[in-house]
């Protein structure tokens, strides 16, 4: 459950602690500590962002719809028992996440099969998980308002992506920047968001 995962103890949402994120707005006058090397403070729209909201929940985020601008239907997730969880694009299987002793992770086009803890890789301080993808690395940072998604390397970190709890502590809301969607990130932060808050352990 949510004590086997990291970032349940880095203001992740937990089911003991369900206003452990707060659902205040992307801003950039709030600066936080940064827990990733020299992370720069949050931007308040640092280019266009969408939100896609995570709801409908059948009991939780392993079972639901996820919407973006408009209300428009994006993804739906579905999971047959415990054992499997399908997210569905425009009606069609587009990935599988398969819940066993080390969960795996696949997506049409996105992600060849891997460990969960291979696609989110956890940093040895537990502090963080990067995720590599089109050959870049890049970094989920918790902070006290959500968890941001950062590039990692040797240049300045630039911020593509925050996920966090809704303001009716239920939903889930992605918030993610244009720039993220050229680099193909799109895909692979709805899969990491599900993973995220699945409360189960991803390792």
């Amino acid at each position: 459950m949510f004590s086997n995962n990291p970032y349940a103890q880095a203001g992740w949402h937990n089911p003991q602690n369900p206003y452990s994120i707060n659902g205040g707005p992307w801003r950039s006058n709030t600066w936080h500590p940064p827990t990733f090397g020299a992370l720069p403070a949050p931007q308040d729209n640092p280019t266009s962002v969408l939100t896609f909201e995570f709801s409908d929940f059948n009991t939780d985020i392993l079972n639901c719809l996820v919407t973006g601008p408009s209300h428009r239907k994006f993804f739906e997730i579905r999971s047959t028992g415990p054992g499997s969880t399908s997210i569905y694009k425009m009606g069609d299987s587009f990935a599988v996440i398969q819940w066993q002793r080390h969960p795996t992770v696949e997506a049409r086009g996105v992600l060849a099969q891997q460990r969960a803890g291979d696609f989110l890789k956890l940093s040895s301080d537990q502090s963080y998980r990067t995720m590599t993808i089109n050959g870049r690395t890049y970094a989920w940072i918790p902070r006290a308002n959500g968890i941001y998604l950062y590039s990692a390397g040797p240049n300045p970190p630039a911020q593509f992506a925050r996920v966090s709890l809704a303001s009716n502590n239920a939903n889930v809301l992605l918030e993610i920047t244009s720039e993220a969607f050229q680099v193909g990130l799109f895909e692979p932060c709805i899969i990491a968001t599900i993973l995220l808050f699945s409360a189960r352990n991803i390792d």
